[in-house]
């Protein structure tokens, strides 16, 4: 059996079964022209599957994308293949939901916000919405889930109305793109949203959900306060405009942990051994963090230990380095941060290096219940 898939997925060849031949490719190159040529094909969502990259299948049986998203696969295109198609449901909804509660406390010290006054609208309850909640309840912080489509599939579940969720101080965005059906997500944060005024957008879902050019009007009129954008319409060639005015601004990293990619390769590759009736490798994330070098300064809020042991600040400087940049340059410098930066190690894992009586803030305990 042979399998292409791109060189990125994290410690691939270590998960592939006994007996297939792995072939790489890089999606700086574009999408592989000769994929038809294999059993399987795994990806991430840089590379588009459609009508236009593959028109024929070939000898291709299964497509999987190591990602939670599949807005970058056209499935019924995949039907009309007849090619089985799997992803990783929920593979880093943690490192998600670990990058939006570091943003808010960042958000929070710097404009000397109390969390605990303020209320925060989870559009999208899946994995991830779900795990935002999680964090919230720990950390106290009053929250409202909205999400008629669960709602509708699940009757335990109770969405907020939208006008209770506009009356939120803070949304955040959790859902999946689509511009079809009785929920489209498109744009569905517009200036019908906005003109409620919030005091922070963040959105760590998918480019377009929030509509920008909105966002930024209002932002500049005072209706919203700050946002926070880890995904950009037009992704991966953002708008300078937007990058140059948001608060934070990272290149669609915000699930990148160890842990999250880890789980996302394994996922993926065991979605293929189901379908091809194959027997599974398992891994676990065998290397582990130094020790953080924070333990001097007893007095470290929560807010800047999560700060100084991620790498947010990081990606937000290398971003702001690319606004301006030619189309061409600016779009292969966001992939490059994609794929090259090193990924973060969860909170979790961090919290399991540490010796018991390292000094650290008691908030960060909750990151290992």
């Amino acid at each position: 059996m042979n399998i292409i898939a791109d060189q990125y997925l994290y410690r691939l060849e270590e998960l592939i079964p006994e007996g297939v031949i792995l072939t790489t490719f890089d999606p700086k190159d574009g999408f592989p022209g000769n994929a038809h040529d294999f059993d399987a094909l795994l990806i991430r969502t840089v590379t588009k599957i459609n009508a236009d990259t593959l028109p024929f299948a070939g000898n291709l049986k299964f497509i999987g994308t190591a990602t939670a998203g599949f807005d970058h696969m056209d499935r019924d295109h995949l039907k009309r293949l007849d090619v089985a198609f799997g992803r990783a449901a929920g593979c880093n909804a943690r490192a998600v939901a670990e990058y939006v509660i570091s943003c808010l406390y960042r958000w929070a010290d710097k404009r000397e916000a109390d969390l605990l006054q303020k209320k925060v609208g989870i559009v999208g309850c899946g994995h991830t919405g779900g795990a935002v909640m999680e964090l919230l309840e720990k950390l106290s912080i009053s929250y409202l889930p909205y999400d008629p489509p669960k709602s509708e599939i699940e009757p335990a579940f109770q969405t907020a109305s939208l006008d209770e969720l506009l009356q939120c101080d803070i949304l955040t965005f959790h859902t999946p793109l689509t511009a079809k059906g009785a929920h489209p997500t498109f744009h569905m944060c517009d200036a019908r949203w906005l003109h409620h005024k919030f005091d922070l957008i963040i959105n760590a879902a998918r480019g377009g959900v929030v509509h920008e050019a909105d966002l930024l009007d209002l932002y500049h009129n005072d209706l919203v306060g700050d946002f926070i954008l880890d995904v950009w319409e037009n992704e991966p060639v953002f708008s300078n405009r937007v990058a140059e005015n948001a608060f934070i601004a990272t290149p669609h990293i915000a699930g990148y942990s160890r842990e999250a990619k880890l789980r996302a390769s394994q996922m993926v590759v065991d979605e293929m051994c189901r379908f091809f009736n194959l027997k599974p490798k398992s891994i676990s994330v065998a290397d582990a963090p130094d020790r953080i070098n924070l333990m001097k300064d007893e007095d470290l809020s929560f807010s800047d230990f999560m700060w100084n042991i991620n790498q947010i600040d990081l990606y937000d400087t290398e971003t702001r380095k690319l606004i301006g940049m030619p189309y061409k340059l600016k779009g292969e410098g966001f992939a490059t941060l994609r794929a090259e930066t090193p990924t973060r190690f969860e909170y979790r894992t961090i919290l399991e290096s540490l010796e018991t009586d390292d000094p650290i803030p008691d908030e960060f305990k909750i990151f290992g219940e």
